[in-house]
């Protein structure tokens, strides 16, 4: 099993679960600085800031997996290195991209997905790097398929649900970004009627809506349409 499940830090998970909410995503599980929610293709876990230890507005780039030794013996043997450790929740898969992007896994399993979520929602993380190749070739490592290439940039699916967009950029960044595979004018008019200020991305051509940041950052992504052509 590999499904994604990025960690985003955050000073707003209200305002967050909005946002998450409108998109099309359920919330799943609780625990108060700890909140997950499912979508059918990924997983997104808000984590408040100050618990985290992080910076609001940051995103850590996350899995799920089923068996964590079978998942550190295979990604050792396809050649990347993994460090297996206990975060202070549970043993933790630790390993790193050649640009030094730390990317987490941890064992969990199935559960049911809320009943309601938008089946046409992708979680998909943009990693930028100086070293496309490099980052593809330590999520293939991992287990991930690619699913489309173009110039500067590798489009990567994880098995159990959640795709990763690789991107050329001078330095390493992990944006948290989605992808809705139906009618852009539809979901516009849903996340307006959540309340979300969504409008089209600039230069876009109507193919991304943009959505203002609950931690300030830059306008959080979500690409529509047809995935291909990313």
């Amino acid at each position: 099993m590999l499904r994604l499940r990025p960690i985003h830090a955050t000073d707003h998970p209200d305002a967050w679960a909005g946002l998450l909410g409108g998109l099309g995503l359920l919330r799943a599980l609780d625990f108060g600085d700890w909140v997950e929610f499912d979508a059918p293709h990924g997983r997104v876990a808000l984590h408040r800031a100050a618990a985290a230890g992080a910076a609001p507005g940051t995103t850590r780039l996350a899995f799920e997996v089923g068996d964590l030794d079978e998942f550190a013996r295979r990604t050792r043997e396809a050649g990347t290195e993994v460090v297996l450790s206990d975060a202070g929740y549970g043993p933790t898969a630790v390993l790193r991209g050649p640009d030094g992007l730390e990317i987490m896994a941890d064992a969990q399993k199935e559960r049911d997905l809320p009943a309601g979520a938008d089946a046409a929602v992708h979680v998909m993380p943009v990693w930028n790097t100086p070293d496309v190749a490099g980052a593809v070739l330590t999520l293939r490592n991992m287990g991930a398929r690619i699913r489309a290439v173009g110039e500067g940039w590798t489009l990567l699916e994880a098995k159990n649900g959640g795709r990763v967009a690789v991107r050329a950029a001078q330095t390493t960044r992990l944006d948290l970004s989605f992808h809705h595979d139906g009618d852009a004018a539809a979901l516009l008019d849903r996340m307006r009627s959540a309340g979300l200020a969504a409008r089209p991305a600039d230069g876009a051509s109507g193919r991304a809506l943009a959505v203002s940041d609950p931690d300030g950052g830059a306008d959080v992504l979500i690409g529509v349409g047809a995935a291909d052509g990313e």
